[in-house]
């Protein structure tokens, strides 16, 4: 169809200081998108079972997805799942299925309080941008420094839960200063410009 293009992901990160003032701002073309999100498709194309690895390391066979229990929205709090962060720095490789070194939620030393994951859209005419977005608060009484993010989705075959990451990113070092926050936003572009 003239006049739509092949979609791109994105990424953009926010830092905020203790007073909510934005500190630094940075977008980037994610270059992440995993072997897991690329079975997902040849699954769905050829009809057969998923087979992707879980942020544990284990290979399940998925032969259905229950779409009403699957979901890539985190609640606040729930760290193993929606947008996550951590702090590795190995670049990334299309078999990766977790981050390097996750940040867990938390306020105590090297933790950040994860918000909700929450939906995001954007755009006008032709040009849509569609994913997430999430917010972590930093109490853990000193900064902490942000170099990878990634996607991971809670996928439900009708009997279990799995979760599987999608997207991973190693980004430029970002600080999140003690009291501060940052929020990430993942996203999709179709007919990018």
């Amino acid at each position: 169809m003239k006049g739509v293009g092949v979609g791109t992901a994105y990424y953009e990160i926010e830092v905020y200081d203790k007073n909510g003032k934005l500190i630094e701002r940075k977008r980037g073309k994610a270059e992440s998108i995993l072997d897991n999100w690329m079975r997902l498709f040849m699954s769905i194309r050829d009809g057969s079972p998923w087979m992707p690895k879980d942020t544990d390391g284990n290979s399940p066979t998925i032969s259905s997805i229950v779409f009403a229990n699957s979901y890539g929205l985190a609640s606040a709090g729930d760290d193993s799942y929606g947008i996550q962060v951590g702090t590795g720095t190995t670049a990334v490789d299309k078999f990766d299925y977790c981050l390097e070194s996750k940040i867990p939620h938390g306020s105590s030393s090297g933790q950040l309080s994860y918000g909700e994951t929450s939906s995001y859209s954007a755009g006008t005419g032709l040009q849509v941008d569609e994913g997430m977005q999430r917010s972590f608060d930093n109490n853990s009484g000193a900064d902490i420094t942000i170099n990878e993010i990634g996607m991971v989705l809670k996928v439900n075959d009708g009997s279990s839960d799995y979760y599987i990451m999608v997207m991973r990113d190693v980004i430029s070092a970002t600080t999140v200063p003690n009291g501060g926050r940052v929020t990430i936003k993942y996203w999709f572009r179709w007919n990018p410009s």
